[in-house]
């Protein structure tokens, strides 16, 4: 057979690095410093990144799920997801990379309405943090958001265009979190599946609860979507109905009452779509249910203030306490939380206190009235527990506005997208994505945690995956 030069080439470092790679082994074993073999797998991982970078970006879905911050559960002070994050930062010089190579680059996506929208969010985020009353932490904040929009976002396109290629993202998350959710299941049943472990028994690889209790509940559409993508695969469509069983018990038994609702919206809007509801008809009976909503405030909260069911691990009181804003005291914190997002706001309208900062500056707005007894100055439980009334107040009026506008986008190109769709995998892609993204940000309106990987990955990808299935309907038109 002949071989080429760089066939010959190749063939040669292959066998001197198996040869390097043995030595090596042999020194390991021969002065009892086994420690040492670990570094394997590491090279090993940098080689094949190095040659094949496609490899670096399967791998962060895949890693996501189970990659540990050392400062969320008390093992060091390094507040990184390892190997999470590094990976991300990694993926932004392979984005510049495909900048440089001008056949890799589609001018419509960098101009779709979609991406303008997240650089104009980059953008005013950026210029708050010069008014910041704490420019590092604002920097360092705004630096942390490049690492997950850049890579998954803007660099997740060059795959995610591709149906399969984002089929295969999905599914190496899923089946991640799905080790998680069955290693939280079996830890917490060592507790008789009680309320108060539920709060931890996912450490290390989750901080709380509560966000795996959101991702939890963003990826079930996912998982039917893949059973249903996989339709005639039999093996496929069993294996992914028992990571959605999985990822069902362990939402259940993660007690995030917030996470549960967020399940709601998603249902409804799966319905909408295969209905083919239009867009303007669903955003005007928002509108209206929101005027009614606020017509009647007073009403509707007296109504709330006569219900006393407390949070605790049996599943019906559980769901009664959601509206317990009385007696409840992660409920009244949250309101708490809220409140001092509101006043902080008003304090500094324009550009408010600087991304990140809330933590940091919400304990002198906190009232007598409004304090519990989980308040605390320190700005831990959590941060402003809504992913809009905290940018409200660390980006001012059009922080709070931008997440908004997110929200009203997913919802317009989720429709959009899907009414005019002409085969059933876009139209699958799309409600998967949708009722995800409707999820998460229902749940946002409780919790915020796409400053962690957990949430952001997936996020951000699923935005993009609908902007690249109105980009495919824009060249089959």
């Amino acid at each position: 057979m002949n071989l080429s030069f760089s066939a010959i080439l190749s063939n040669r470092s292959i066998l001197w690095g198996s040869i390097l790679v043995s030595i090596f082994a042999f020194y390991c074993i021969y002065t009892d410093k086994l420690a040492y073999l670990a570094l394997f797998p590491l090279l090993l991982f940098a080689v094949v990144s190095i040659i094949k970078p496609d490899f670096i970006w399967y791998s962060i879905a895949f890693f996501t799920p189970i990659s540990i911050n050392p400062n969320d559960v008390d093992l060091g002070k390094l507040s990184l997801s390892i190997p999470t994050e590094p990976l991300l930062v990694l993926l932004i010089f392979l984005f510049f990379y495909y900048l440089i190579r001008t056949d890799k680059i589609e001018p419509e996506f960098f101009r779709h309405p979609f991406s303008l929208l997240i650089l104009m969010y980059l953008g005013w985020m950026l210029i708050t943090c010069f008014t910041s009353v704490e420019k590092v932490v604002s920097f360092k904040f705004w630096i942390s958001k490049l690492w997950f929009i850049i890579p998954v976002y803007f660099l997740g396109y060059f795959y995610i265009r591709d149906e399969r290629k984002f089929i295969t993202y999905i599914k190496l998350f899923l089946w991640s979190l799905t080790i998680v959710s069955i290693y939280n299941i079996v830890h917490l049943s060592t507790y008789q599946f009680e309320d108060k472990p539920s709060q931890w028994t996912m450490q290390p690889f989750f901080k709380s609860h509560a966000v795996l209790g959101a991702v939890n509940a963003m990826c079930l559409p996912l998982a039917l979507g893949v059973i249903r993508y996989e339709k005639g695969k039999g093996l496929q469509q069993v294996l992914f109905f028992i990571v959605f069983l999985a990822l069902t018990a362990c939402l259940i038994f993660t007690y995030s009452r917030a996470a549960w609702i967020s399940v709601v919206p998603s249902v409804l809007l799966y319905f909408a779509l295969k209905l083919k509801i239009p867009f303007r008809f669903l955003l005007s009976l928002i509108v209206i249910i929101l005027a009614g909503i606020l017509l009647n405030l007073e009403s509707i909260i007296r109504n709330l203030e006569t219900n006393k069911v407390a949070s605790s691990d049996d599943l019906i009181e559980n769901v009664e306490s959601i509206s317990n804003i009385s007696t409840d005291v992660s409920n009244l914190e949250r309101i708490n939380r809220w409140a001092c997002a509101v006043d902080m706001w008003k304090s500094k309208p324009l550009f408010g206190f600087g991304p990140g900062t809330y933590m940091f500056e919400y304990a002198p707005f906190q009232l007598s009235g409004n304090r519990t007894e989980i308040s605390t100055n320190s700005g831990d439980v959590g941060n402003a527990h809504s992913e809009y009334l905290g940018p409200l107040a660390e980006q001012g009026l059009l922080g709070g506005l931008l997440m908004l506008a997110l929200l009203i986008f997913i919802l317009y190109y989720s429709f959009k997208t899907y009414l005019v769709a002409t085969t059933q995998s876009d139209r699958i892609i799309i409600s998967m994505s949708a009722c995800a993204l409707i999820s998460y940000l229902t749940h946002g309106f409780l919790n915020n945690f796409l400053d962690m990987d957990k949430a952001a990955v997936p996020f951000w990808a699923l935005i993009c995956a609908l902007v690249a299935s109105d980009l495919r309907k824009l060249k089959v038109h």
